[in-house]
């Protein structure tokens, strides 16, 4: 009965979305599946057109209305409020079992309550799942472009290579996982069309917090989007094959496809790279036998950083596909000048004669976005003809992975990691984080119901367990221990080799919690983790006043309420004694805000608050801050990451361009000015002139930079994290050097990764941390005093007082062992060098970071520290 129910109104469901297609207006009648064209308007690739993402939804739907053999669903919201889709493709017989294939595919993949016997049927009768997407990143516009016509013509061609593709797999395609980016850029080049600024760059990210940074979400999940991918791939479909569309090929290569370069991260299932071998061989070859020349591999594009949407899915035993092809820019044809084209590409190949992952040169031409649109056609259609031809080995493949990979944590070796409840972590809300982050990726987290002991150690009752014996058990131990890149440079003591991403990011480390590997087996009585993981706290005690410890960033949040209320917030300098509990240095005291929003907070988000009667003494009070975050024309990826923290927290900011800048006044409107990382030039110059539209060229200037000085002496918090510390350092005269300037990669290089700290936890910008810390940096500054040297270079003592007052090194690196997780070359060029500094200027500060506390909103454990810049007692 269900499933007649199911069929009456999937029947009504069609009756409607082919009536709304035919009330936009069919070509070629209601028995007939829509063209692309049909609905476009124009052919998808055509010269100086792009369709917008209501467009392309708007087929897709038409497509789904006339065809039997095409189902799109809902997906979930986007960050500015769009829908997401995904359309099933398949034959009619199968699309009638869709939800039995399905479970195949689960079965296989979490390989629990199998034999190989059962195993091999089950692959027999299943089909293969292949997920295809585009338009992840908005500007490159051929992938989105190409969707309609793929799925048009899966679902019509009436070839044998397609019946059969039809037959064997189910294609899971979402046409535009970046739905607003894609608006953004087609509204932006439909204003320059026909104007000087037709190939104008973007002047604002294509995400509405974080643009390209959109492919490096795939642990952390933070964006809706990711998590609406994140359900499909690792909850529901668990496709054998994930190919992620790209286009930025490397000059003057037509498109790359895999084989990957090295390194490959020793974590990764050896038949995953087998089988992207396999596809990528098939892409080839279909490029090669269609005339499609410029395919290059084993460039650039590596195995090791796990966090990418074609690379997260490696760990999950799944076959990540990316291929990158050529992109002029938007829709705008372009000519090369074959004599023009450079003679090598940056690994010291040549571009003009055959090497062996460059057979087929490209010589030059014409390149149109419809170019574009045909090699990854090719390529999405090479991908759903090897998963046919391969249908039954691509399912058993999976299921072996999952099996191999929980005999492996069985065995040992590490056999579990256990993360401890209750005073082990520093952080009493952190731990929940990172297991509620875990399991939107599916990794099996336990609890502990009573104390237990493993190893050495005895654990809590509460503690979390995650058992290495699970399917996914490479995702999990990649994200839980830390990494160890290759040192990888040309020749012996050459130029290091440019990873193709970040080389560490320990999970717990970055988040700020402790917990301990365990080798062998061990007994435990453990339950499931099947919702958020947090502990419900509550308000304890009896008062008005509420006392929060900082080491918890909710805290802040709990802060900024207290402000929005009307209430008074205060922190006390020094430890504190109430409620019979102990608080440091930095805890927050809150006046003002009613007991239910205390418990609110306090249950939503596990934070303990304790009510007490009296102030205690030593505490100074603190104003609502006023924020300023300025925002470059330039579009800049860690400004976006920045807004989206602060209003995690719910801090109230405004953002300011570089006019308001220029316009100075700034203390009378600002208490605290952010800038995020960005090169002092790209802050002062901004957009060349002639690169863009005349309103969003320049930057700051040197009027802006006086600016900005004015409001610091005046009173004024400026906070530069990491590359803008050269700005004030430069521009205001702070005697206070970055001693990595200058320096050439092979003496320095830290290409992202966990570095160690001390912090002084008396300052107030290290209030809720601890002794020791780990921070992430990406080639940032290191910081020390200024010295007076003679013309020789010697380092002299200053003729006279300079009349500065001394900064404050808030942390510092250690003297050694400075590297957590991830590579770094030259770790003497920072050992014992500052690496968060406040220097006292006029009646203000400037706070320098020489690590990115907000990176790509992964590094819970510093976000603190950034909080703590924005709520500096007075001076």
């Amino acid at each position: 009965m269900r499933r007649v129910l199911a069929d009456v109104k999937r029947v009504r469901r069609r009756a409607v979305l082919l009536a709304a297609w035919l009330v936009a207006g069919p070509l070629h009648g209601a028995a007939t599946v829509p063209r692309p064209d049909d609905v476009l308007g124009f052919r998808p690739g055509a010269d100086r057109k792009l369709a917008d993402y209501e467009t392309i939804v708007k087929y897709f739907r038409a497509l789904d209305a006339a065809s039997d053999r095409v189902i799109v669903k809902d997906i979930g919201p986007t960050a500015e409020g769009r829908t997401m889709i995904a359309a099933f493709i398949s034959s009619e017989a199968n699309l009638k079992k869709l939800d039995h294939y399905q479970d195949i595919a689960r079965r296989l993949a979490l390989a629990r309550g199998l034999d190989d016997t059962r195993a091999r049927a089950l692959a027999a009768e299943g089909r293969a799942i292949v997920w295809i997407d585009s338009g992840l990143h908005a500007t490159e516009v051929a992938p989105a472009q190409h969707a309609p016509e793929l799925a048009w013509r899966v679902a019509t061609d009436e070839s044998g290579e397609m019946r059969r593709i039809r037959d064997e797999v189910i294609l899971v395609q979402v046409p535009v996982m970046n739905p607003d980016g894609l608006d953004k850029v087609v509204a932006w080049y439909n204003r320059n069309l026909g104007t000087p600024y037709e190939v104008a760059p973007m002047v604002e990210l294509y995400h509405r917090y974080v643009g390209h940074d959109n492919n490096r979400d795939w642990f952390m999940f933070n964006m809706p989007e990711s998590r609406n991918v994140a359900k499909l791939l690792y909850e529901e479909w668990f496709p054998q094959i994930v190919y992620n569309h790209h286009q930025s090929a490397p000059f003057p290569a037509r498109i790359f496809v895999p084989p990957f370069d090295d390194p490959m991260n020793p974590n990764i299932p050896a038949p995953v790279m087998r089988g992207v071998a396999t596809v990528g061989d098939a892409i080839t070859s279909r490029l090669e036998s269609e005339g499609k020349a410029g395919a290059i591999s084993r460039i650039g594009f590596d195995t090791w950083w796990n966090g990418g949407m074609r690379t997260a899915p490696y760990f999950h035993n799944m076959v990540g596909i990316l291929t990158e092809t050529a992109l002029w820019r938007y829709a705008t044809p372009h000519e090369y000048d074959a004599a023009k084209l450079p003679k090598r590409f940056r690994n010291g190949l040549p571009t003009d004669s055959p090497t062996t992952f460059y057979p087929s040169p490209w010589r030059g031409g014409w390149w149109r976005l419809r170019d574009a649109v045909d090699y990854i056609l090719s390529a999405s259609l090479a991908t759903l003809d090897v998963a046919a031809r391969k249908r039954s080995d691509w399912l058993y493949g999976a299921y072996l992975m999952g099996r191999d990979a929980i005999a492996a944590g069985t065995k040992g070796d590490p056999y579990a990691y256990v993360i401890p409840a209750g005073e082990a972590q520093f952080d009493p809300t952190a731990a929940a984080k990172l297991v509620d982050v875990l399991r939107t990726g599916a990794v099996e987290v336990q609890r502990a119901r009573a104390e237990f002991k493993a190893g050495e150690r005895t654990f809590p009752a509460g503690s979390f367990v995650v058992l290495m014996a699970q399917p996914f058990r490479a995702y999990a131990k990649d994200l839980l221990e830390t990494q160890h890149y290759p040192d990888r440079r040309e020749g012996a003591n050459g130029p290091p080799l440019r990873p193709y991403d970040i080389t560490g990011w320990t999970l717990p480390a970055q988040m700020g919690v402790e917990g301990s590997w365990v080798a062998r087996p061990f007994d435990a009585a453990l339950e499931r983790v099947t919702a958020p993981a947090n502990a419900p706290a509550a308000v304890s005690g009896a008062g008005g006043l509420f006392l929060v410890s900082p080491r918890a960033n909710d805290a802040f949040l709990l802060a900024n309420r207290t402000w929005k209320a009307g209430g008074e917030v205060r922190r006390a300098t020094s430890a504190v004694s109430a409620g019979g509990r102990e608080f440091p240095s930095g805890t927050f005291i809150l006046k003002g805000l009613d007991r239910g929003a205390a418990e609110a907070v306090a249950r939503e988000r596990g934070l303990p608050v304790t009510a007490v009667d009296s102030m205690p003494s030593g505490a100074v009070e603190l104003k609502a801050p006023r924020i300023g975050l300025y925002k470059s024309w330039v579009p800049n990826i860690d400004e976006g990451w920045t807004r989206w923290v602060l209003e995690q927290f719910e801090f109230p900011y405004r953002t300011l361009a570089d006019a308001d800048v220029r316009k100075g006044s700034l203390r009378d409107r600002l208490d605290v000015v952010v800038l995020p990382d960005a090169a002092a030039k790209t802050i002062l110059d901004g957009n060349a002139p002639g690169s863009v539209p005349p309103e969003f060229t320049g930057g700051i200037g040197l009027a802006g930079s006086a600016a900005l000085e004015e409001f610091v002496r005046e009173g004024g918090t400026l906070v530069a994290l990491d590359s803008a510390a050269d700005l004030p350092i430069d521009l205001f005269g702070l005697g206070v050097r970055d001693v990595l300037r200058g320096v050439p990669n092979q003496e320095y290089y830290a290409p992202g990764g966990l570095l160690r700290v001390a912090y002084d936890p008396s300052h107030p910008l290290a209030w809720g941390m601890p002794k020791e810390g780990v921070v992430f940096v990406e080639n940032g500054p290191a910081f020390e005093e200024e010295a007076f040297r003679s013309e020789e270079g010697e380092e002299q003592p200053p003729a006279a007082p300079t009349g500065r007052p001394q900064p404050h090194v808030v942390a510092r690196f250690p003297d050694k062992e400075v590297l957590y997780s991830g590579w770094l070359l030259g770790e003497p060029k920072i050992a014992k060098k500052a690496a968060l500094v406040e220097v006292p200027v006029g009646k203000g500060r400037v706070v320098l970071f020489a690590f990115r506390p907000q990176f790509r909103g992964q590094p819970h454990a510093t976000f603190k520290v950034l909080f703590n810049a924005l709520l500096l007692p007075p001076s």
